[in-house]
Order: structure tokens, then C-alpha cells, then sequence
């Protein structure tokens, strides 16, 4: 199976490292950037054939010329038009998946010739370790064998998730940008922790190992947030109190709010 990668963002790149850390062939790998700086930093990285657009107009038409698979990692605002620059050179059995926010599966359908199989998916930047949470919605047009194909990307980095359509959106503001609101969160503790008295890299890295352990609790197929809060959260105790005064502050609407924003603004960028 040849995989062509038009892009070599942090999604993109996290998918290649992926399939090259689970065995696959390098020589079925190819892929385009921009820039000639970054094709050869990527080239250098990966060990896999990299072209830029910059040195050889027309490359990322080449590129997918006898792909069974085309993964577009291009900004939402630019996918529509490398769809339609792909359109005539792409074989009419080729995958081409989408890895960007917001674009439909029918905006994307409709920039490729009729019938050509088209998958969305949204994966998160949490592939780069090999934890990542990926939504898949499949076109009309896709087979199981080519959602299968599909699934192989995503193996050695992260979790498929079979979803409608509608509500990859939900994924994105939750998965897909849930790691910015935990850097965020991690930058708030440890702020915390300096206006109490405590070293700036001291409170840094309190704030780091906190969420890193946290995480490795909830890292079990049987592990309930809930019921860890409660055996952290003694009656009467100080953790308790902090989280009262988290629940007066509307904790878990801010939260709410801020996923609805991010839906929003998806919202925005599909139309």
C-alpha cells in the first residue's frame, strides 16, 4: 500500500513516525511540503522521499499519482484548492483523507471527481507519543477494506474512533484541542504555585509531574475520574475545599463554554 502525504505538519509528520515506528516500508512512503528548507529537514528526519512545491511546481500532483492513499495535512483554508489541483491525477480507487478541522465531507467531495472515496478524519496532536484519539467518518464511496487501510495509519499512534459526521466536531473540541486546554491548565497550576511563595521552576515542574502522573492513574481500561477525585477528595480535607471553591467558580461550565466555542468556530471554518 503507497501512501502519499501532502503536508508534513504536526499531524502528518506524527502519522509518518507512527507507521515508521510500527515496521512500515519507507519506500512506500512519500510526501510533499512547501519549502524546500522543509522537505529536506523532514527527508533528514524520516528517511522517506520528500519533494517541495517551491523547487517543483506541480509535486504534490505527482505525488499521488499511483498512491492508494492521500492524506491531506493542509490548512483548512488551503484544502479545498489541493483537492482540486489533485483531482486529475488521482486513480479513482485512491483514499484521500482529510485530517482538517472543520472541512465536511461533503466540501471536500465535492472538489474530486465524482465517486472518489473520501474519508474525514481528526486526529490530535497526542500521535507524536503514540496517544492520540483519532474521529474517522467515512464517504458515501468507501469500502470496509479501504477503512481498514485507513485504520492502518493510525495503529502504532493512536485510538480509532468510528464516528457520524456530525459529531466530529464534538472529537475535535474534546480530543483534538484538549491537549491545548491541559498545557493551559498546567501553566495555570504552576502560576499557582509561584503566587504561593514557590520557585518558578520548581512550581513548573510540580505542575508537570501533577498532570503527567494524574494521567498515568487514568491510563487503565477501568479507571473512573470520578472515583479518583473522591478518594483524593477527603470529607473535610484540603483538596476538597479547593475543589468547592473550583465548583463555585463554574469550573465545569468554563469548560463547557470553551468546547462550545471550539465547535463554533469549526463550524466556521467548514462553511
Amino acid at each position: 500500500m503507497r501512501i502519499s502525504f501532502i503536508g508534513l505538519g504536526h499531524l502528518n509528520s506524527a502519522i509518518v513516525a507512527g507507521l515508521l515506528a510500527d515496521g512500515y516500508d519507507r519506500d512506500n512512503i512519500v510526501a510533499t511540503t512547501h519549502s524546500a528548507a522543509s522537505a529536506a529537514t523532514r527527508r533528514q528526519e524520516f528517511g522517506i522521499s520528500v519533494t517541495a512545491e517551491e523547487d517543483s511546481p506541480g509535486t504534490n500532483a505527482q505525488a499521488v499519482a499511483d498512491a492508494d492513499i492521500v492524506v491531506l495535512g493542509v490548512k483548512p483554508f488551503h484544502i479545498v484548492d489541493t483537492a482540486q489541483s489533485l483531482a486529475d491525477a488521482l486513480r479513482p480507487e485512491t483514499v484521500v483523507v482529510s485530517v482538517a478541522a472543520g472541512t465536511t465531507l461533503a466540501t471536500l467531495t465535492s472538489a474530486l471527481p465524482e465517486g472518489q472515496p473520501v474519508v474525514r478524519t481528526m486526529p490530535n496532536v497526542a500521535l507524536t507519543v503514540g496517544k492520540g484519539a483519532v474521529g474517522l467518518a467515512r464517504g458515501a464511496t468507501v469500502t470496509d477494506e479501504q477503512v481498514a487501510q485507513v485504520e492502518r495509519l493510525f495503529a502504532a499512534s493512536g485510538t480509532v474512533f468510528h464516528l457520524p459526521e456530525d459529531q466530529l466536531n464534538a472529537l475535535a473540541a474534546m480530543a483534538g484541542s484538549g491537549p491545548g486546554y491541559v498545557f493551559r491548565f498546567v501553566n495555570a497550576l504552576a502560576a499557582g504555585g509561584m503566587a504561593l511563595g514557590l520557585d518558578e521552576h520548581v512550581a513548573q515542574e510540580l505542575a508537570r509531574l501533577t498532570v503527567v502522573g494524574a494521567g498515568a492513574m487514568l491510563d487503565t481500561d477501568d479507571a473512573d475520574p470520578a472515583a479518583l477525585e473522591d478518594s483524593i477528595a477527603t470529607e473535610g480535607g484540603v483538596t476538597e475545599a479547593a475543589l468547592n471553591s473550583l465548583d463555585a467558580n463554574d469550573f465545569n461550565q468554563v469548560i463547557v463554554q470553551a468546547l462550545q466555542a471550539n465547535v463554533t468556530r469549526s463550524q466556521e471554518l467548514g462553511a
